[in-house]
């Protein structure tokens, strides 16, 4: 015995072969128009009836595609062609106000936008944005020009940042403070202020701060290395000061050091190396026109001229 609202054999076969081209419910709709007769089938039973006898959707349907293009609102021909021709040097409020007087539909700004997208059509205006040699609107006004009342002013004056007062997130941290960033260097916290604007000088690194309380300032153009690789080891004698120039050579090079005497030994091989480069470009004869030139690099021994004929 068949209850009054439980699918029949006809319906079921009906189902499998319909469910597997076609959203849940435009099944439920053909469904009202293949049995007059039969219950009213929402896109849930549709789902759950579907599960039962096990079925899937067709290799190839689309879900997100389909339901897209069925949510998608496709404009006349006419409006995509006048959408076309207006949006260029006009911002999209413009648009908006133009459409719903030709048409008297108001639409938002998203939906605009993407109707703008999707049609292709381009305003070339950035709206909202400063344009260059723009000024603020308030520029040059006062609290009484702008209409701001006491209230505002007292929660204004009250709350605003004012100069040499340190951020709340950076008086929490005390002056000594270390942290390690990702590369495994250890920072000291120096100072509660950066010495200029738009400058994140308050931390500095430890073996920097180690180096110049037992030997004085930094000179320019000098780094400080930890001599045995090991940037955690902080005392004096392995912090050693190597110009920059000499530590590209020691790197490229790859000139091997495993404390402070074997890496000022590695200094004194860089220092040879540049010295023997710059001797290999000095001034030289070309061996073909005898005019003498500067070599571009060591092993050249015709004159660019030469090269070039």
């Amino acid at each position: 015995m068949i209850r009054g609202n439980s699918w029949t054999p006809a319906e079921e076969a009906w189902l499998r072969e319909v469910y597997p081209h076609h959203f849940n419910d435009e099944v439920a709709a053909m469904h009202a128009e293949a049995f007059p007769d039969r219950p009213r089938r929402t896109h849930k039973a549709v789902n759950s009836r579907a599960k039962v006898l096990g079925l899937r959707k067709a290799d190839g349907f689309d879900r997100a595609a389909r339901a897209k293009e069925k949510r998608r609102t496709t404009w006349p021909p006419e409006r995509v062609e006048w959408l076309r021709g207006f949006a260029p040097g006009h911002d999209i409020y413009e648009i908006i106000d133009e459409f719903e007087r030709l048409y008297g539909i108001k639409l938002s700004k998203y939906a605009m936008k993407n109707a703008k997208q999707r049609y292709g059509a381009k305003s070339g205006t950035n709206v909202g944005q400063f344009q260059k040699g723009q000024e603020p609107p308030n520029k040059g006004k006062s609290w009484d020009e702008m209409g701001v009342s006491e209230r505002a002013r007292a929660n204004i004056r009250r709350t605003q940042f004012k100069r040499g007062d340190v951020p709340q997130n950076g008086a929490a941290i005390p002056l000594g403070s270390e942290r390690v960033d990702p590369d495994g260097y250890v920072y000291v916290k120096t100072s509660m202020l950066s010495s200029r604007p738009c400058k994140n000088d308050c931390w500095t690194l430890k073996h920097r701060v180690v180096y110049e309380q037992h030997n004085g300032p930094i000179p320019d153009g000098y780094m400080v290395v930890f001599a045995d690789h090991d940037n955690r080891n902080f005392d004096p004698v392995n912090l050693v000061a190597v110009p920059r120039d000499l530590w590209a050579v020691i790197n490229k090079r790859s000139i091997a050091y495993w404390d402070a005497d074997s890496l000022r030994t590695a200094m004194l091989i860089a220092k040879v190396d540049r010295a023997r480069y710059a001797a290999q470009k000095r001034p030289r004869k070309c061996r073909k026109c005898g005019e003498e030139f500067e070599a571009r690099f060591p092993n050249q021994r015709t004159c660019d001229s030469c090269l070039g004929r």
